[in-house]
């Protein structure tokens, strides 16, 4: 909340109502404080509303530089994602988790490398969350699909594609 204590109140005086109004929608879409550390972060309730309506989701999850070691934050994205897909809305179907790496390095050693942080996530979520592994496929990319073209180093293009497999249909 804006608070209009002396100091602001010289200030609208000084600067006009402009500048309170900027205050008040500055305030008003600032993230506070104590959920910082979660901005960026999809949550379990997006997760489930977009895995359930769309095939396949980009999600942040993020790795030490040239390993497949996943770090604090990606176990916060993780979290969320397995809650999501242990979830009533979710928990019949199949996902495949596919690796991306930006494009530093051999392509080869960045397919393998994407590969073998696709098998940590869903090592994760099966460890952790109790997800059938018959649900889960885990697949690397490499550098095959750059989130940024203009930026093929950047860190941006080492993230993880969630995708729901299609049921597939019984034969008659």
């Amino acid at each position: 909340a804006v608070k209009f204590d002396a100091m602001n109140t010289d200030r609208i005086r000084k600067f006009g109502w402009r500048w309170a109004l900027a205050l008040a929608i500055l305030a008003a879409t600032t993230v506070p404080p104590a959920f910082a550390q979660t901005a960026g972060i999809v949550t379990t309730d997006v997760l489930i509303e977009r895995l359930g309506n769309v095939a396949a989701l980009d999600l942040n999850i993020q790795f030490g530089v040239n390993n497949a070691s996943v770090t604090p934050r990606a176990k916060d994205q993780m979290r969320e994602l397995g809650n999501a897909l242990v979830s009533k809305e979710l928990s019949a179907g199949a996902f495949e988790i596919i690796g991306h790496t930006d494009a530093s390095g051999l392509a080869a050693t960045n397919k393998a490398l994407s590969q073998k942080r696709a098998e940590a996530v869903r090592q994760y979520l099966i460890r952790n969350f109790g997800v059938e592994p018959a649900r889960l496929q885990a697949t690397g990319r490499g550098e095959e699909r750059l989130a940024d073209k203009r930026r093929p180093t950047h860190a941006i293009n080492r993230l993880m594609e969630i995708r729901r497999l299609e049921a597939k249909s019984a034969s008659p």
